[in-house]
């Protein structure tokens, strides 16, 4: 059975299993675990070390960290507390793999041998299917948290222009296409020309590069065809709307039903504050 979103509706994980949350940077972990334990989850969260929002623990049972590219530790301790259930949020960035120093373990030098690429779906199905086949479920962030989804409409006080209709909707098919190439989810586009496309660096620093080139640029954001639902669901928060007030970009869109929009309230109101419009769109049309 399909939701209103168009999604299928799913089974929610069992509360009164211990839940793992691998966690990268960012607020979205803060949030999962917030209404995670809400919903009665004893919670294990396993971060990368110095990355992991402080904000965590007052919703954490038990807080773990361990050496990036080490997935040895993360197994280990999954497996120590229990652990048959597990979801993903945050940030896990590529430019980690590239800082110097890096330490991988045993498991971590395998699966970047047997990756076709250094893409992030083909890392991260490989850290997916390697935990599933040690017995740990990874559950999808909307089974948690579909609420967060974001609306068709918009929302926030300023509207969308004619002619910003017509760069969210070129935007839109851009995004999809950097999105099958697994490049990035979002492109920042003026009057029909792209002025930046979401690579390594993420989101808020590709619409902080369109302000170099233009103001008033719209910002496209969607899930990548054939997106694999366990991990890197696009998500949009308090986060971007700072970006586009420092980049004075006007107009932010996203997938609705299909992109997770977090500390909405903080969001409406900054954008309410600058004149920013949020809309959620279906197919790149109102």
């Amino acid at each position: 059975m399909k939701d209103k979103t168009g999604l299928i509706k799913r089974m929610i994980s069992i509360p009164n299993k211990p839940l793992g949350l691998l966690a990268g940077s960012g607020r979205l972990p803060v949030y999962l675990a917030q209404f995670a334990k809400k919903r009665g989850y004893y919670l294990v969260v396993v971060g990368p070390e110095q990355r992991l929002e402080p904000g965590i623990k007052p919703y954490a049972d038990k807080i773990f960290s361990y050496k990036f590219a080490r997935l040895g530790e993360v197994l280990r301790i999954f497996e120590r507390e229990g652990i048959e259930q597990a979801v993903m949020a945050g940030k896990i960035e590529k430019r980690w793999l590239y800082q110097e120093g890096l330490e991988l373990d045993e498991l971590g030098e395998k699966l970047l041998k047997k990756a076709p690429n250094r893409k992030d779906d083909s890392l991260m199905n490989l850290v997916v299917e390697e935990l599933e086949k040690r017995g740990i479920k990874i559950i999808s962030i909307l089974d948690l948290s579909e609420e967060w989804l974001a609306p068709v409409g918009s929302f926030s006080a300023s509207q969308p222009e004619e002619r910003e209709w017509k760069d969210i909707e070129f935007g839109f098919e851009m995004a999809k296409e950097i999105g099958r190439l697994d490049i990035g989810q979002t492109v920042c586009v003026h009057n029909q020309a792209v002025l930046s496309v979401e690579a390594i660096e993420g989101t808020d620093l590709a619409i902080l590069r369109a302000g170099e080139f233009s103001p008033g640029a719209v910002v496209v954001k969607v899930w990548k065809p054939n997106q694999n639902l366990k991990f890197d669901i696009p998500v949009v928060g308090r986060s971007t709307v700072e970006a586009m007030i420092q980049a004075k970009a006007r107009v932010l869109a996203v997938e609705a039903g299909r992109c997770l929009v977090v500390e909405k309230d903080e969001m409406m109101g900054l954008a309410d504050q600058k004149g920013i419009a949020l809309v959620g769109v279906k197919d790149g049309k109102r």
